[in-house]
């Protein structure tokens, strides 16, 4: 798999805010990078539990956040997600839903572990049927 020097930098911003994480109940450290179109910037992310895990944030939402907070509503280029486990994590479902409201089907995901790169997808293999817009309800 070739990975691009962009991707590369965004591995290294993932890592080290897998290493920021805030995760003393599971141990489970993720950190998150997302490249915007458009912009050279790079967003990271990691993952903030709380004892109250209900309230928790995955990596890949806080790393949205502080695209929406400094740029608006961005169009996500690719993510790259980096996770202190064997398998590598890849984004959950909540994770995936966020994305969808920032992204195109054919968004690259590259998964990674503490030492790189080990797998990319595509955004439309993970999450299938999102929901794109809310539904309309039907009479009874």
């Amino acid at each position: 798999m070739k990975i691009d020097e962009t991707v590369n930098k965004a591995f290294e911003i993932a890592a080290r805010a897998r290493k920021n994480a805030h995760a003393e109940y599971s141990k489970v450290k993720v950190g998150a990078c997302i490249k915007v179109k458009g912009s050279d910037k790079l967003f990271g992310g990691s993952n903030v539990e709380y004892v109250v895990n209900g309230i928790s944030t995955c990596a890949e939402r806080n790393a949205i956040a502080a695209s929406v907070s400094d740029l608006g509503k961005p169009e996500i280029e690719f993510v790259v997600v980096c996770s202190n486990t064997k398998p590598a994590l890849y984004p959950c479902g909540v994770c995936l839903q966020s994305l969808a409201e920032f992204c195109k089907p054919d968004l690259p995901i590259y998964i990674a572990d503490t030492k790189g790169i080990v797998a990319q997808t595509k955004f439309s293999d993970l999450l299938t049927h999102q929901y794109s817009e809310l539904p309309k309800v039907l009479p009874e």
